[in-house]
């Protein structure tokens, strides 16, 4: 075995740590076990709170409010549910709430959806770039024009869709979860996840035929 080795586990000992034995720690108020979890779950929670917002600056505030609430309700945490799952729950309310203020909606309502911005290791590809994802890597210029309107008219279309629809969208089409932890993560039925994810399905659509 490679002498470096024992040096990595032992600079970073928390590296293989249980996570129930750093969330037992850090209930008890151990920061030092909280940012293991942190680091671990951090690119799940920035995906999921990237693809409902699709604003950098906001997604860096609201992953600080997921995380500094995350870790304010850990005596609360009872491990009935995964730690990931109870993570995207918060995720997504603080996104949802951070759409839903008045003043959010007044300067979104005259911006345009940007695109995720590169260098993020660890995220899943966002909506807009995925959906051209089967372009090839080196377009012909009409190619790249074409490719370019989609990304502007899905961009478009995405954000005239409701937040609450938007955020089962992106669980469901993007982040491939489940029905039933999408209901679970954002608090209502399954019969209205379904019931969302159709319309968003078919809003986006007709929007798309439409132009935008």
């Amino acid at each position: 075995m490679d002498p470096g080795d024992h040096r990595d586990e032992a600079e970073h000992p928390a590296a293989r740590v249980p996570d129930a034995d750093l969330i037992r720690r850090a209930r008890g108020g151990d920061r030092e076990a909280f940012a293991p979890l942190v680091e671990a779950h951090l690119p799940q929670v920035w995906s999921v709170v990237w693809r409902i917002l699709r604003h950098q600056e906001d997604t860096e505030d609201v992953v600080q409010e997921v995380f500094l609430a995350a870790y304010q309700a850990l005596p609360s945490f009872r491990g009935e549910a995964r730690l990931s799952t109870w993570l995207h729950r918060i995720a997504v309310t603080r996104a949802l709430n951070h759409l839903d203020r008045s003043e959010e909606k007044i300067r979104r309502a005259s911006q345009a959806l940007e695109e995720e911005p590169a260098g993020r290791a660890g995220r899943a590809m966002p909506p807009v770039v995925a959906a051209t994802a089967w372009q090839s890597r080196d377009p012909s210029p009409l190619k790249s024009l074409e490719a370019g309107e989609i990304r502007r008219r899905l961009a478009e279309c995405l954000g005239k869709l409701p937040a609450a629809w938007r955020a089962v969208l992106a669980l469901r089409d993007v982040d491939r979860i489940s029905y039933e932890e999408i209901a679970q993560v954002s608090g209502i039925a399954l019969g209205t996840v379904r019931s969302r994810l159709a319309r968003a399905r078919m809003a986006l659509r007709d929007c798309m035929e439409a132009g935008g």
